[in-house]
């Protein structure tokens, strides 16, 4: 099974109330219940956003371009 996370944004407004937190976090949720041990996840993250992604255990194994994975266990 593979995933696919692309354009997770939060209007200026909204942002700094933890609602790319809970997006990421009930994404990767959702799909743990619906996946098997080893389904790939990836994204595309914007210039910067990398260290974010790698709270919640995505991995940049390409430096200098944005995309990321994850293997859900």
């Amino acid at each position: 099974m593979d995933f696919y996370v692309q354009d997770v944004a939060v209007l200026p407004e909204y942002q700094g109330q933890g609602l790319r937190n809970r997006i990421i976090g009930q994404l990767l949720e959702d799909i743990r219940n619906h996946c098997y041990p080893g389904a790939f996840v990836g994204l595309f993250a914007s210039h910067g956003n990398d260290t974010f992604y790698e709270r919640y255990g995505f991995q940049n194994d390409a430096p200098g371009m944005t995309g990321m994975f994850k293997v859900m266990e």
